[in-house]
């Protein structure tokens, strides 16, 4: 006898590329998290969280909210390497973050060029996937592989080193 996955869940691994419980899970196993600390740091109320996990709901509709669990799922990948205070004082960063949604920011000047284009790889794959791919394409094309891995998996650092090592590149 076959379990049909239900709708929600079909449709948020559609959107997401697994169902939001899932997602969360991993973040609440390598974070050592509550599922109500999950929600205080998405923004979200924990019905609203439950909600979405069941496949009850299937967006997540805010879009800070999309956005800080990027982060977290990040962290989650990063936590083996930190200890208990960065992962903290990281968790208190990603809670207070302010996505880029916009090319520009209110005073005109533009977005952090990593985060954006963490933000877009990490909205279509998840970090192992990215990692996956950048394998993938090592012996075809090492520079895309390297972009792969240091925006899709990297930290805020290796961005930032990456973007100021191919400034010139951009008539930085």
């Amino acid at each position: 006898m076959t379990t049909v996955e239900p709708d929600g869940l079909v449709r948020q691994r559609q959107l997401y590329g697994e169902p939001v419980g899932d997602l969360v899970r991993r973040v609440i196993a390598a974070l050592d998290l509550t599922q109500s600390a999950v929600s205080r740091v998405l923004g979200l109320s924990p019905a609203m969280l439950s909600q979405l996990m069941s496949g009850q709901r299937v967006k997540i509709g805010n879009p800070l909210a999309l956005a800080r669990l990027q982060g977290l799922l990040a962290l989650a990948e990063e936590a083996p390497r930190l200890d208990r205070p960065a992962v903290e004082r990281r968790l208190g960063e990603i809670s207070a973050s302010r996505a880029q949604l916009t090319t520009s920011t209110s005073s005109g000047a533009a977005p952090d060029g990593g985060a954006l284009v963490r933000g877009v790889l990490r909205a279509v794959a998840s970090g192992r996937e990215l990692e996956r791919a950048a394998d993938a394409l090592e012996a075809v094309s090492p520079a895309v592989a390297e972009v792969l891995r240091v925006y899709g998996t990297g930290s805020a650092d290796d961005a930032a080193r990456h973007l100021a090592s191919i400034a010139h590149l951009l008539g930085r």
